[in-house]
Order: C-alpha cells, then sequence, then structure tokens
C-alpha cells in the first residue's frame, strides 16, 4: 500500500493556523506537493504537531472527507503537523562532484537518477585519488572485511557533472518556498506567518 507526505499552504496568526491553498473552484483544499514514501526525503521530519488550541475549525473542515461508508471523517490535532516557511532548509538541489561516466550516459539516456550516482566523489577528493593513482598506480579491485575481491574504479572511470536530485530535502523546500512566495503579492496583515502543513498516510 502506498505512503505519501503531502503538504499544503496555511498560514498563522495569533497562534492559530488556517488553510491557505490551493483551493480548486468547488473550494476542495489540495496539497502543492504530495510524494509517495519511495521518492521522498525526510523533509517531513522537521515538521511540528499542531497544538490543539491552534487547530481551527477552518483547518478542520478542509481536513474532512467522506470515507467508503458516507462518514465523514475529520483530522485531528496531532494528525496535522506545520513548519514556518521561513525555517524550511536551504541549500541547492543541484548536485555536483565526479561521477561515474557510465552514469551519467544511463542518466542523460533515461532522465532517471534510480541506482545512479551512490559511487562519486567531491573534486578535493577526486584530486586525491588522481594523486594516489599517479604516485602507487592504478588499483582495479579491492578485498573487504570478509575476504571478498571487489572493482574498484580508476580516475578515468569518473567525470564532472551536474544534475538536478528531485528527490532531496532540497528540491522539496525549495518548490514549497517558490509556492509560498507566489501568495506574497496579496494582502495580508504584518502579524501573519505563512506555514506549511502536512499530512501523511
Amino acid at each position: 500500500m502506498s505512503y505519501y507526505y503531502n503538504y499544503y499552504l496555511g498560514y498563522k496568526k495569533d497562534d492559530k493556523i488556517y488553510p491557505l491553498g490551493l483551493f480548486d473552484p468547488d473550494g476542495k483544499f489540495h496539497s502543492v506537493l504530495s510524494k509517495s514514501r519511495s521518492f521522498a526525503s525526510d523533509l517531513h521530519e522537521d515538521f511540528l504537531y499542531v497544538k490543539e488550541e491552534s487547530f481551527t475549525e477552518e483547518l478542520m473542515a478542509v481536513f474532512s472527507y467522506e470515507d467508503f461508508d458516507g462518514e465523514i471523517i475529520t483530522y485531528e490535532a496531532r494528525e496535522v503537523r506545520y513548519l514556518p516557511v521561513s525555517d524550511l532548509p536551504t541549500g541547492s538541489f543541484i548536485k555536483s562532484g565526479y561521477f561515474l561516466i557510465d552514469d551519467v550516459r544511463v542518466y542523460e539516456e533515461t532522465k532517471d537518477v534510480e541506482g545512479l550516482f551512490y559511487d562519486w566523489y567531491s573534486p578535493s577528493t577526486y584530486m586525491g585519488l588522481v594523486q594516489a593513482e599517479k604516485l602507487a598506480g592504478v588499483r582495479n579491485a579491492g578485498v573487504d572485511v570478509e575476504g571478498n575481491e571487489y572493482e574498484i574504479h580508476s580516475a578515468a572511470d569518473y567525470m564532472y557533472f551536474c544534475y538536478p536530485d528531485y528527490n532531496s530535502k532540497e528540491y522539496e523546500a525549495d518548490f514549497l518556498r517558490g509556492v509560498a512566495d507566489a501568495y506574497w503579492g496579496y494582502q495580508y496583515d504584518h502579524d501573519v506567518e505563512f506555514v506549511i502543513l502536512e499530512t501523511e498516510g
């Protein structure tokens, strides 16, 4: 069964949390980002539970749904978490370094990072590998703690490359921040704090 992390836009005022968007023409509240557990980062771990006294009727209304029996199910405060937009992590979701040439070739053919780019070097460690090979020669194999031989790639097997990591914490935070920024043009009281709301399941 699939498990999803769902992110919504809300705001906090006077220690109360309200829904902000996205709403469709019928008034239904929609997530701005939904990631399956298989492809999600650990961003959801940064979120705080909404306190009972901060859980507004407006929030309760948008997090109510009808189950297969026709019964209305309402989320409780402990099932909704939030994080101020200002507390979203920063950093680039563009990953760079020296990656296996074979991985780069597969990525450029498929545009899929699944199973790729685990074997890589930062620029400084790659330069160390190059220097070590100049001094001691190229090693083609090593032995692990159980005595099994494994392949060692030489510096010639790597190339410098950059790619966007759409499953990273930085990407999810950047995307959510961008959606929130789109709302800043509207008139809100100076004491309103934009937050990201999160549900999962």
